[in-house]
């Protein structure tokens, strides 16, 4: 299995931490399909091909998405797209 790690520093005040996970959920389920369960700060997801997790504290975000083995080929463009939502939804710090 094939995995991408995340980990990324932010400046979002509680709320807008709120609200990135909310995007991010929502996204997660409506464009890839996944099953979400959130607990506090922390996303566990899993779809066709892939699973895995993020989670959110006041200054970092952590995560890991593991890639089944139809999705290793894809793990480069997927990388890159992780990194632009991440982009959007945390801002540029």
């Amino acid at each position: 299995m094939s995995v991408i790690r995340l980990s990324r520093s932010h400046r979002l005040n509680e709320h807008a931490q709120e609200v990135a996970l909310e995007r991010l959920s929502a996204q997660l389920g409506t464009a890839l399909g996944a099953k979400v369960e959130r607990s506090e700060r922390v996303l566990r997801f899993a779809g066709t091909g892939f699973s895995g997790t993020v989670s959110l504290n006041d200054s970092r975000l952590e995560g890991e998405v593991h890639l089944g083995i139809l999705m290793r080929p894809m793990k480069r463009a997927i990388t890159k797209e992780i990194e632009a939502g991440l982009l959007q939804y945390l801002g540029d710090t």
